[in-house]
């Protein structure tokens, strides 16, 4: 039976197969493909599952690369890597590179002794079996709950932060709306932080495979990145009330109290900038690698907050040196200097963050696709937070009540991110991406070198 074969029968339905070679089961059936060893669950990638049926269907017959690539890929911009990287991961998987063999005219063939074992037919006989799909040990979310939690989470978000603009019209004024601002923001992100402690869920790592454990591992990181994140955003808009109630007015020198309070808010921006960096890192790249027989965090949060704090106190000590033998406002160009590149740092931790949240392996419906766009505008505003502290020096010939519509536009976008991140974490999409990432990121320098080889033959 050659491979086109074996996938045209399974488009008319064919009983769930079960195959057992060594220690391993491999279990077919429509919910999709399902490796284990032990009773434990080891995680394939669709590729690694597709290839693997098709070798244990052939079992000892060699089924070309090209074969196997139509079966993993019907875009006929398919490389052949695809095929050789996957081959790889089963590879690593079965800890035994000889049971799948490989000739470079015939392909690949499974070498091991294997045993198949039908199971029962399914109750939907003339239903197509779906492609091999991964399946995690994290708990699959109905499509319709999850989009339920997002839409709902919009229609309360939106007006809970559109209040301040309510009671501004129904008798408040444009001096006191900043502070309230401030304080529904923080209070949205208290919110969105104990939505992430109430959806994380606590998993013993004992039972699972090495790549598994990894990956939980990763995604914990991920999580902890994240609170911090919001963590400081929250101070950081609790400054900006703060401010507000020591701002100098029109021609009086700057309080100290006010100044302090600045020099707090750009050391906060600049905190959440280095936590979306430590949240892209973890999604670019494996963080948690294996040495002497342990898992270790390959990245570290200690070395970024240092660089942080250097720069809080070179602008605390240039403000002082300002103050005493500059000019009269040489202290509020410092402080509007560095607020502008705190605001062009955190635009490009930003950006960096959203183009791995733009990923077609974390979500492809609904809502999903269109709202990394939607981030990216955030991305344009970040570098007027010098409006949000109220340091740039001619704000007082800017259009009325300017900064006020930056800040909103800024606190409903990241109201947006808030509900897509905790929504990627409680549907185990997160998780989903960075077993299937990793494989990329792994091999993505010997499929280079491969790819090489390959034009210069």
């Amino acid at each position: 039976m050659s491979a086109q074969e074996t996938k045209s029968k399974e488009s008319v339905g064919v009983p769930p197969d079960s195959f057992e070679f060594g220690r391993f089961h491999f279990h077919l059936d429509q919910n999709g493909a399902t490796l284990t060893s032990g009773g434990r669950l080891i995680s394939l990638s669709t590729a690694e599952a597709t290839i693997l049926h098709a070798l244990l269907e052939r079992n000892g017959e060699f089924v070309t690369t090209e074969d196997l690539l139509k079966l993993v890929s019907p875009s006929p911009m398919a490389s052949e890597n695809l095929v050789h990287g996957a081959v790889r991961g089963l590879r690593r998987t079965l800890n035994d590179a000889e049971l799948i063999r490989n000739e470079r005219s015939k392909g690949y063939a499974f070498t091991g002794r294997v045993v198949r074992r039908p199971q029962e037919r399914s109750h939907h006989p003339t239903s197509a079996a779906p492609t091999p799909t991964f399946r995690s040990h994290v708990e699959t979310r109905q499509s319709t709950g999850r989009d339920a939690f997002i839409v709902v989470a919009l229609m309360v978000t939106a007006p809970v932060v559109l209040l301040p603009f309510g009671l501004l019209l129904f008798g408040g004024n444009w001096e006191s709306l900043p502070r309230q601002l401030g304080f529904i923001q923080a209070l949205m992100i208290l919110v969105a932080i104990g939505y992430d402690f109430y959806f994380a869920e606590v998993r013993d790592l004992s039972g699972v495979d090495g790549e598994t454990r990894r990956a939980h591992l990763a995604l914990q990181q991920l999580r902890r990145f994240w609170r911090l994140l919001l963590a400081s955003w929250c101070c950081l808009y609790l400054t900006l009330p703060f401010s507000q109630w020591f701002a100098p007015l029109a021609g009086q020198t700057p309080s100290w109290q006010w100044q302090a309070i600045q020099i707090a808010a750009t050391f906060l921006n600049n905190a959440s900038a280095l936590m979306l960096v430590l949240c892209y890192l973890v999604l670019n790249r494996p963080t948690v690698i294996r040495v002497a027989d342990r898992e270790v965090e390959n990245v570290s949060l200690r070395p970024g907050l240092l660089v942080i704090l250097a720069v809080g106190i070179l602008e605390a000590i240039l403000i002082a040196l300002s103050d005493r033998f500059g000019s009269p406002g040489a202290s509020a160009d410092t402080l509007f200097a560095f607020d502008l590149l705190s605001g062009v740092a955190g635009g490009i931790a930003m950006a960096l963050y959203i183009s791995r949240l733009d990923s077609r392996l974390l979500g492809t419906k609904g809502l999903l696709p269109i709202i990394p766009i939607v981030l990216y505008f955030y991305v344009v505003i970040q570098p007027f937070y010098p409006l949000i502290n109220r340091t740039f020096p001619n704000r007082f010939g800017l259009s009325q009540h300017f900064d006020l519509w930056i800040i909103q536009l800024a606190f409903l976008l990241k109201a947006v991110m808030y509900i897509y991140v905790t929504d990627l974490f409680r549907s185990g999409r997160f998780f989903f991406y960075v077993i299937h990432a990793r494989r990329v990121y792994e091999n993505v320098e010997t499929d280079w070198s491969n790819f090489k080889s390959g034009r210069k033959a």
